[in-house]
């Protein structure tokens, strides 16, 4: 067993991570450094959760000698960059989602974790983890539905009005309810399924484009309402609508029907029903444990700003993290069992290509193929066929 988990530095300042660096201490991770982008940021946040030391430069997070972990929860635009230097000097790596606002960020970031494969590269999609889609599975394998045909999810929630603009107002720099929720569903589409989209069609709408906070020449651009239909491998298809402009609680809905019947995830339930059954069963109870919530750290706040299920699937993400580095002697070594549900940037790379379709698909009025990226585009093509000319000439 090992003596001491490694140390965690935080990038980036978001409300999120006053849920994220309670829950890492619990589970029993020294948060031992944070990034902000600016120094009143990070001197008070660090502050207000103790936090022994924060900066204004991400490289004096990254060669932090008591930092083994890099947690990444900043705008998505700067992940790819930093995630790549992490990874470089030999830091473990957890992404917060959405990794990236496009495609070609998340193929550097698959890029750069292909070079150190010992080193953990992680994306936080904690649907994985959250107890009930364990359930689920289990019961597809069962053949408790038979074939997959039909995958429907549908969210439903109030958007808080922002109270300035930053990146999740702007769609180009990966704002918007698709790539900040879409992406946890999409991944979570395949990870249950087995099966990969081969083309999407979508829909993006941006309903609330000035607030009274936001007003005047700024104008937000990211959508605000969602929906998409996703044709998968096998002749399955999956639809998705994103709402933000329904009063009251979070309320998100998974239904996977097939051939023999139908699972339904409503919260963090799980209910089933066959199809020659009259009655829809009760699977999967998990309700919410005030009392685990308090042990982790979870406050009001954080209640306020992650929904149930995702919160759940966080918890249980970190603590399979934990494990992972517990099993092992060495300080920076992990093993690989207790986080094989995990998402990599592989996954996170479809994720990515997935949504960028769906963008494609808005603008377009038609259905986009789904082409994953595998290598970099040039950046001067132009220069680079002048230069293939010219050795040619040489020989």
């Amino acid at each position: 067993m090992r003596k001491m988990l490694p140390g965690i530095g935080v990038i980036g300042t978001p409300a999120s991570v006053r849920s994220y660096v309670p829950l890492l201490k619990s589970c029993g991770f020294q948060v031992v450094a944070l990034w902000g982008r600016t120094k009143e940021e990070a001197t008070g946040l660090s502050a207000e959760l103790d936090i022994p030391f924060c900066a204004v430069k991400v490289d004096e997070i990254l060669l932090n000698r008591n930092v083994d972990v890099v947690v990444i929860s900043c705008p998505p635009h700067l992940q790819s960059a930093i995630t790549i230097k992490a990874l470089g000097i030999g830091k473990h790596v957890l992404c917060g989602t959405p990794a990236g606002p496009s495609q070609l960020d998340a193929l550097k970031m698959v890029n750069a974790a292909s070079y150190y494969p010992k080193l953990m590269s992680l994306v936080v999609f904690g649907l994985r983890f959250l107890p009930t889609i364990a359930k689920l599975k289990q019961y597809i394998d069962k053949d408790y539905i038979g074939d997959i045909s039909i995958c429907e999810i549908r969210i439903h929630y109030e958007k808080k009005p922002k109270e300035h603009f930053d990146w999740m107002c702007d769609e180009t720099m990966g704002g918007g309810v698709l790539n900040t929720i879409g992406s946890n569903i999409i991944d979570l589409i395949t990870h249950l399924t087995g099966q990969k989209a081969v083309r999407v069609h979508g829909m993006l709408k941006t309903y609330t484009k000035q607030t009274d906070k936001i007003k005047g020449i700024r104008e937000i651009t990211s959508d605000d309402f969602c929906s998409a239909q996703l044709e998968l491998e096998n002749g399955s298809c999956a639809t998705l609508t994103i709402n933000s402009h329904i009063h009251g609680p979070f309320n998100q809905e998974i239904m996977l029907a097939g051939s023999k019947g139908r699972l339904t995830i409503r919260g963090a339930d799980l209910y089933g029903q066959k199809n020659d059954s009259l009655k829809e069963e009760l699977l999967h109870f998990d309700p919410v444990n005030f009392k685990e919530e308090q042990r982790y750290g979870v406050s009001d706040k954080t209640r306020a700003e992650i929904p149930t299920p995702y919160l759940k699937g966080i918890i249980r993400l970190i603590e399979s993290v934990k494990d992972a580095f517990e099993k092992e002697e060495e300080r920076q070594s992990y093993c690989q069992d207790p986080v094989k549900v995990a998402a990599n940037f592989e996954d996170s790379l479809y994720v990515q290509t997935v949504v960028d379709a769906i963008r494609k698909s808005n603008k377009s009025k038609e259905w986009i193929k789904i082409d994953i990226m595998k290598e970099e585009p040039d950046p001067n093509p132009f220069l680079s066929t002048t230069i293939r000319k010219s050795t040619l000439t040489l020989h």
